[in-house]
């Protein structure tokens, strides 16, 4: 009697479908915690991606970006590599405003304080160096001849590039010589490392030389390195 009264209640096809459901149920449970695992939390998410507003922030556009930066053509054609950009030039200057002299010496000696140092880098520079100053320079002869006048010379390294006549004697007045401004320029062609430009009063008589004040300055010019001879090609047959 119980038998029939349970077929009554469920039937074949509805207990299958019940079945079926539950094991349906029960798969979701299993699946949902390592469906969850695999997406990440609001607060992780917000760490890793980048809003709109805080993207704009820190990244440019691709169309402003074109306006901003150059391409590497357009760049090649406006600028130099630097492995070829030539080297900058080298300066150094030194001035005084003490007087010197009257100095009467027949030998060579320094004028205080009037050297400069620098250093270049190329294995090769030209140098241009300038040297200026008021002075005087008076005979004590009854008049000034065209052998006399006061020289200096310019020392590169410690080795004189010369005298060079600085000023031409004039007569002595009563109320003294107006100094007046003279320049000298050398030029010269140094190796690589430290150099230093001194300049002497290089001494002469029946003359006194007076130098009011002066100016040295020294200006090297890099020259760019020789490329390395290229092998001749092997004749082809």
């Amino acid at each position: 009697m119980e038998d029939q009264l349970l077929k009554k209640r469920i039937s074949t096809p509805r207990a299958a479908t019940v079945v079926v459901l539950a094991a349906v149920v029960a798969v979701s449970v299993a699946v949902v915690p390592a469906v969850a695992q695999s997406f990440l939390t609001s607060q992780k998410a917000s760490r890793l991606f980048l809003s709109n507003q805080k993207a704009a922030k820190t990244y440019v556009s691709n169309k402003k970006a074109s306006t901003l930066y150059l391409r590497k053509k357009a760049a090649s054609n406006l600028y130099v590599a630097k492995a070829t950009a030539p080297l900058s030039p080298v300066g150094a200057i030194a001035a005084g405003t003490a007087q010197f002299g009257p100095v009467s010496a027949t030998t060579a000696g320094y004028i205080p304080t009037a050297f400069t140092s620098f250093a270049t880098k190329a294995t090769v520079s030209n140098v241009v160096i300038s040297f200026s100053g008021t002075a005087t320079c008076t005979t004590s002869s009854k008049e000034a001849t065209a052998d006399q006048a006061c020289p200096v010379q310019i020392l590169v390294d410690g080795q004189s590039t010369g005298k060079v006549n600085f000023a031409p004697a004039t007569l002595s007045p009563a109320k003294g010589a107006a100094p007046l401004v003279h320049t000298i320029v050398q030029t010269t062609v140094l190796g690589k490392g430290g150099h230093t430009v001194a300049i002497q009063y290089a001494g002469a008589a029946n003359v006194a030389f007076t130098l009011k004040s002066w100016n040295l300055a020294v200006q090297a010019y890099p020259q760019p390195e020789e490329a390395p001879p290229t092998a001749a090609a092997s004749p082809t047959k």
